[in-house]
Formats: structure tokens, sequence, C-alpha cells
């Protein structure tokens, strides 16, 4: 007898396709698909198990979301264990993701006696755990930290299926990189494991497939349009963009649908929400209303939260942007899915690994900025207004369908709508072109997708990974280390360019000199180089000696003097400046040369004097100074040579166990070695100096708010005097929080190596260590044993016991409860509970000063 009526349906289902039975013969699998509802397989599951998913087979899944293609990793995973192969590791991008990914797993998987484990940087995990679990969640970011912590551990080498989800995130600027490393590094250190890559659908999934075979295992690639949901793009035309975003969100709740809105700026997305909070309302049913009202209240009794979110929130439309706290965010996604939030109006924070599906999803302006040629450097990736003088830099088209790919809410809509708003006509052509090809036949916009392309290209990245490799080597020869940089996406792709391919692998990593002519070729985006060359340009040299070449350029924008220096490095007076120090800047290759450099060094390249081109060739790489990585290592004392092998220095060690960037640990120990942190606050300012070289710090007045935040100011005040959101707040804190620990590890190192100032160092140690925890959790020193050792009690609760006379944990444990209230005016209840419960911490974890071992 069936249960209900949906176990009936699912038995049509099974009559009906009978194939998963014949596709999956192990009955564990089965039951788990089973216990999931899922009772048939899609096109593109059933592919991959053709294909020998099964069989320890490599596959790149390139599909929209919503395809079926996460399904394939996780029987990957389950086959594996089933089969004893192995371990599973499934990566993510994001630390929600993987907390999301983890509590499904263990959900589904923990009744089949599956151990799984999540290790992110909030949630660790210790080694016994991940050495005795079948499957680990967790990002790339942490996986990378394991395996240069635990690499030479047994149980790594348990693992032999990878899922890497999200792989496409491999052209992202901040996480690719390493992503790109810790492929080419598990499968060497795996030998050839399976690797399962999940991709959203890209331009070029034959190439980057090309290039995953390369490393060993043969990739199979399996490409799919197919979406649950079909998904039409529209390109609106609308002088007054707020009547038409009126009248889509009318049409869309009218019949019962919800609507994503993108915006370019934090500001837009409140104001956007603001303008429609009506309509929106007007929507809402009585219980609607209700609810939406309670989280009004919810919001409001978080610390920290965004008042204009909560007043507007009860009007069942949001806003979302990183200036939120997680916890706002939170609430605004897991209540959207819910459908009590109609419309959502957010930044691309939206876009990235947030399962939040719409039937409509409105990119309000493809344009991310626009800005005046004076301003611009580099005018690669920017188009012209058509104003004459002003420029704007698109949204890429995989930006703009990781937004727009959000339309369709499966079950719920039969179609998703993205649309794009533009102007006019002539912005309507542009977008079109560059976004979609037209099909005739299928009268319909069909997506360009932009090819995936490498990060490594980024002089602190290859920095770190130079020294990453000499570190897991231990012992390493030149070629050695360019036979590893040989198998990475960056070499694969610079090969396949005509400009590049003649150019030897070490001017390209910049171990060896360079050319000036590579280095033209490296620094200049190809087809701006060229557009540069046909252009008629007024160049001088105003000065040539040995040590230097400097000149006059002069565009439509003005006269930009620019300058080679072997002392100084290369600089140009529109702002760009290499410089011979140490450089945290995220631009291309090091650095992507303004346009006045390239033009100057073309001019300096095909000069007629035979003279200035010797000078020319000379002096050009010898400007470059630390950008050579080996020198800067070597010079450093990050890496030395011995016996014709290069090998990791101790301070080398330290800086890839901390995972920090060499500049970073080279920073940080200079300031201590420099020793001028003599109190609390100027080991703030040197943190916070470190966070502002690594581009960390949004805005130029942070410092201030942190400062009172540790000296106990009400965090709303914070807030409201210095017009920032608690979302950036503690993103600074918790970026503080960190280098104030390195600085504290780093100081405790240098302790063995200096005698001079070891008792300063012991000093600078012992304060870093009580400054973390201030600054974690908004506190003066004194309330540190309160906050640290007592459940529910934060600054403010602290502050009045210790204003009260309960100065520790001990003191407070020892009174009674009735006792407490009365004296404090904190509740009855919390004062039985806190003079009753076990303490949070044994403190003396956090007063532990035994030496660090690289």
């Amino acid at each position: 007898m069936l249960d209900s009526e949906e176990d009936f349906k699912h038995k049509i289902e099974i009559e009906q396709d009978k194939s998963i039975f014949t596709l999956i013969p192990d009955k564990r699998i089965l039951r788990v698909l089973f216990e999931q509802k899922i009772f048939s397989l899609r096109q593109i599951q059933k592919a991959a198990i053709k294909k020998g998913v099964f069989f320890r087979k490599s596959f790149l899944i390139s599909a929209p979301s919503g395809s079926g293609k996460t399904l394939i990793g996780e029987l990957c995973a389950i086959n594996n264990i089933f089969s004893g192969f192995g371990k599973s590791v499934y990566l993510v991008p994001f630390k929600a993701l993987a907390t999301e990914k983890f509590f499904y797993f263990k959900n589904y998987y923990k009744r089949f006696g599956i151990k799984v484990e999540l290790s992110i940087g909030d949630y660790d995990v210790e080694d016994n755990k991940l050495e005795q679990a079948d499957i680990i969640i967790t990002t790339y970011e942490k996986m990378d930290s394991i395996f240069r912590n635990f690499y030479d551990k047994p149980w790594i080498h348990k693992i032999s299926t990878i899922i890497i989800d999200e792989i496409h995130t491999i052209e992202d600027e901040h996480r690719g990189p390493r992503l790109e490393s810790l492929i080419v590094r598990l499968n060497e250190s795996l030998h050839n494991p399976q690797i399962i890559g999940l991709s959203a659908t890209i331009a070029n999934p034959e190439l980057f497939n090309s290039w995953l075979s390369s490393l060993g295992n043969k990739t199979t690639l399996i490409k799919s349009d197919y979406r649950p949901v079909p998904l039409h793009y529209h390109i609106k035309i609308a002088q007054d963009k707020e009547y038409l975003l009126k009248n889509l969100v009318k049409n869309t709740l009218k019949n019962d649908g919800q609507a994503l809105i993108f915006l370019n700026t934090r500001k837009s997305t409140q104001l956007t929400a603001n303008l429609l909070r009506k309509i929106v309302k007007s929507y809402l049913k009585n219980e609607g209303k209700k609810t939406c009202k309670k989280l009004e209240t919810a919001l409001d009794n978080l610390k920290g939260a965004n008042k204009e979110l909560s007043r507007i929130i009860e009007f069942g439309i949001a806003f979302h942007h990183a200036g939120l706290l997680p916890k706002e965010r939170k609430i605004v996604e897991e209540n959207f899915r819910k459908r009590i939030i109609k419309v959502i109006c957010c930044t691309t924070t939206l876009s990235a690994g947030v399962n939040v599906p719409a039937r409509v999803v409105i990119l309000k302006d493809f344009r991310r900025f626009i800005t005046s040629g004076y301003n611009i450097k580099n005018f690669s990736g920017f188009y012209e207004s058509g104003d004459g003088f002003s420029f704007f830099k698109p949204f890429s088209g995989n930006e703009v369908f990781q937004m727009l790919g959000r339309a369709g809410r499966p079950g719920m809509d039969k179609i998703g709508y993205g649309i794009i708003l533009t102007n006019d006509m002539e912005e309507k052509q542009w977008v079109e072109d560059h976004y979609f090809q037209y099909s005739s036949e299928e009268k319909a916009l069909i997506p360009k997708y932009n090819n995936l392309t490498s990060q490594l290209n980024n002089l602190n990245i290859l920095k770190e990974q130079v020294l990453l490799r000499v570190y897991e080597e231990k012992k390493i020869t030149l070629e050695e280390l360019k036979s590893f940089f040989q198998k990475t996406y960056f070499w694969f792709l610079i090969k396949k360019q005509k400009d590049t391919k003649n150019i030897p692998i070490e001017q390209l990593l910049m171990i060896n000199e360079i050319s000036p002519k590579n280095l033209l070729k490296l620094h200049s985006e190809p087809n701006r180089l060229e557009k540069l060359r046909n252009a008629f340009h007024d160049i001088r040299i105003s000065d040539i000696s040995k040590n230097k070449i400097a000149g006059f350029v002069k565009t439509h924008y003005g006269v930009y003097t620019c300058e080679f220096d072997i002392t100084t490095g290369i600089r140009c007076s529109c702002g760009f400046d290499n410089g011979i120090s140490d450089n945290f800047s995220e631009q291309k290759f090091a650095f992507e040369f303004c346009d006045h450099i390239s033009l100057f060094l073309i001019y300096l390249i095909k000069h007629p004097e035979k003279k200035i081109r010797m000078y020319t060739e000379d002096i050009i790489p010898s400007s470059l100074k630390n950008q050579y990585i080996l020198d800067y290592l070597f010079e450093k004392g990050l890496i030395y040579r011995k016996n014709g092998k290069i090998q990791c220095s101790q301070f080398g060690k330290l800086i890839i166990r901390l995972y920090l960037y060499p500049a970073s640990g080279v920073l940080i120990r200079e300031k201590l070695e420099e020793v001028e942190i003599q109190s609390y606050q100027d080991l703030i300012k040197e943190g916070y100096e470190i966070l502002k070289a690594e581009n960390r710090v949004r805005g130029e007045r942070m410092l201030e708010p942190i400062l009172e935040w540790i000296d106990e100011e009400p965090l709303e005040e914070i807030l409201e005097r210095y017009k920032i959101m608690a979302g950036d707040l503690y993103s600074l804190r918790d970026n503080l929080e960190r280098i104030i620990t390195f600085i504290g590890i780093i100081s405790q190192y240098l302790i063995s190596d200096s005698r001079e100032y070891k008792n300063d160092l012991i000093k600078i140690t012992e304060m870093a260590e009580t400054l973390k925890l201030c600054i974690h959790n908004g506190v003066r020193e004194d309330l540190l044993d309160l906050v640290l050792r007592l459940k529910n009690i934060g600054r403010v609760r602290a502050r009045i016991l210790y204003n009260k006379g309960y100065t520790t944990a001990t003191k407070v444990k020892k009174e009674k409860g009735y006792v407490l209230h009365k004296k404090t005016g904190l509740g009855l209840s919390l004062c039985k509970n806190i003079t009753q419960s076990k303490e949070k911490y044994d403190t003396s974890f956090f007063k532990t000063k035994s030496g660090f071992k690289a």
C-alpha cells in the first residue's frame, strides 16, 4: 500500500524510466538516491555514468545551474567510499557554501555510516577527525592550507577523488591562482586522483579540459545547455529605468513571481529597494505582512544591524551587499527562498555561490563603473561612452550570465527571465553585440560566454608559488622548478598565444632577466598594444644616462612624464609606480603597464639611434629590481642555495605555513626589526598599515573605528559617527586579528635570532597574544577574563560586571545568582546561568608562551 500521493508519483516515475537500475547496479547507491527522492536520472547524469564515472575516470562537467551536475560529484564520492577506493574531498569557493554542503551531506549520508567532516576557517577540526572522515567538505583556500601543513601525513595520500565545485572560479583574481596551483600539486602528490570539475557554462571548455587531461588523468568533457527551467533573455530600452523597474516588478508579483535586481553599488541597492517598497507591500497577503513584521523585529535585535534593512524588510523587499552582517544576509537569503521576501536589490555578492533563484532577474546597468579618460592609466577593458571624454568598464560576459542565470525557480516557474536594461538603441545594440549572438532559427538571444583564463600572472602570487614549490620539494633545481610551472593552466594558455610563445619560461616567470621586447609583450594586453603602435603620439626623451631613461608622452588627456630608473624603478606621472619596494598590487603579471609607459617603451625599442637602443637594453631590465622572483626570495632570506639546489629557509617555511604572501611576511619582519612597537596602539597601527598594503581596507577612515571598537565604544555609535557598515567593521576586525596573530608568531620566531632586541620581541609577542583577543571581542585588556570564560557575556555585560567589582570570572562564579542580579541589574535568569554554567574556555590556552618551530 502506498503511503501518499507523492509515493504514487515516484512509482510512476520509476516505471517510466527504469534505466536507473541498469546504470546503477549498486543497491547501496540506489538506496542513497531513493532516500533523497531521486527516482530518475537526467541526461547529463546518465552520460557521466555511461562514460565511466563509477570507474574512477575524471570529468569536467560544463552546464548551467540546476542542470544536475552536482549529483554527479556526489555519486563519485559515495561510490568511492562504498567501493573502498579511499577518501573524497568536496571543494567549494565559499565558506557559506561549504557549510551548506556539509549539513546537506551529513543529513543524507550519516545514516549510511559515511563520516562527513567540515573544515573551514570558522569551524576547524582536528587532524585525527580529518583522517577518519570519508568525505571532507572544505574551501579551496582551506584545502591549500591543509595540504601545506599535512602534505606528508599518510591520510592525505588516501584521498582518491576530488570534486571541485564551481571550478570556473579558477579565473577569479583572488581565489583562482591558488586553486590552479592546488589542482597541479594534488595531481602530482596523489598520483593522478579522480578529479570531477563542476563548471558553469564557459566559452572554451574543450581547451580547459585539455589542460586537465595534460596533468595525467585523461579527463572526459560533458557539456550541456539543459536547464530544468528554460531561460529567456531580453534587452529593454528605457529612458526612465525606475519607471520600467516598477512595471517589471508589478508584472512579476502579479503572477506570484519573485525578482532579483542587480545593481553596481551598495547605495543604489538601498535606494532602489526604497523606491519599490510600496509596490511590493501592495502584493503581500496578510500572513506575509505579519511574517515580514517579525523579520523586522529579528533584524532589530541584531547588534550593529543595518537600520535601513530592518525598516524596509517590513515591505517584503530587501537589499543585499557585502556591508551587511552575515546574519543579515542569511535572513534575507533564507526568507527569499521561503518566498516571504519577494524582491531583493543586490550587488554581485549574491551571484556567487548563493542558492536564491527567482523568476525574473534584472541587471539595471551592464557597466561596472564610468570614469573620465583622465583617470585611466590603462585603457584595456574600457569602452568609450560616446561623450568624448568618459569611459565605462562593463561586467564580463561570465559575470552577467552568472547573475542572469539565477532566473527560473525549479518546481515553481515554467520560464525564467533574464533582463538587461539600457538607456537607448545604441546601448541596446552594444549589449547585444557584446554579450549575445542572435539565433534566427530559435528567434532568441544566445549568450556569448568568456574564455576561462588563468590569474597566475600576478607577481605576488608567483613569488608565493615559487616559494611553496621549493618548500614542498625540500630541495629543487631550477629545471625542476620550471617543469612544475610548465604544468600550469597559465603556461598552457601562454603556449597558445602567438605573441608570447617564443618567450622562455625563465623570463615569463621573472626568474631570469627579461628583454625589453618581451617585457612589453608580457605587460601590455596584445590588442591594446596594437592600437598603441598604430596611433600617433608626440614622444620625446628628456634625460638619459647609465642609470636612467626619462621622457614625455603627449596624449589627448595631457602630457605624462615616464621614466625607467635602476634606483627607483618604473614610474609615470599618471600615478603608475612599479617601484623597487615590495609590491602588493593586484595588477596583472606584476603590473599592467599604463598606456604611457607602453608608448614610451615602444618608442625606445624602435628608436633609430643605436646608442639609445643600447641604453634601453641595459636599463629597462635593471629597473625591474625586486620584480625578479628568485632574486627577491634569495635577498629576503626566504630561500637559499646549497649543493646546486634551492632550499627553503626556516623563515620561508614559516611564511608558507602561515598562508602569507612572501611580501606580507617580509613587511611584518621589517616592521618588527625596526622595533618601534611600544604599545597596543602602535601594534594596531602597524597591522592596519600591512592590511592597507594588501588592499584589504575599504575606505580611508577605518583606523579610528577599529580603535574605538577595542576601546568599548558602543557599536551603533561607531557606525553612526563614521558612516560605515557593521559588515565592513567586522571584516576589518577579522583581518586585523589575523595580521596581529601573524605579527605575534613571526615576532616569536625572531626571538631566537635576535640578542639585541630579544626583550622587545618578547614584549611584542605577548602584546600580540593579548591584543588579538581584545580585537576579536571589542574590549580592553581588563575584560578578557570575563568575556573569555563566561558564557553569554559580551563586551557590554562584561563592563557592567567589572564596574560592580566582579573583575574576574572566579569572583562571578563565587556569587549567588540573585545577589549578582541585585548588584548589577542584569537579568535574574542570566545571572543564575552564568554563576552555575561551565566556563567557555581554559584561558591558559591564550597565554601560551612556548616557542614556534618552523
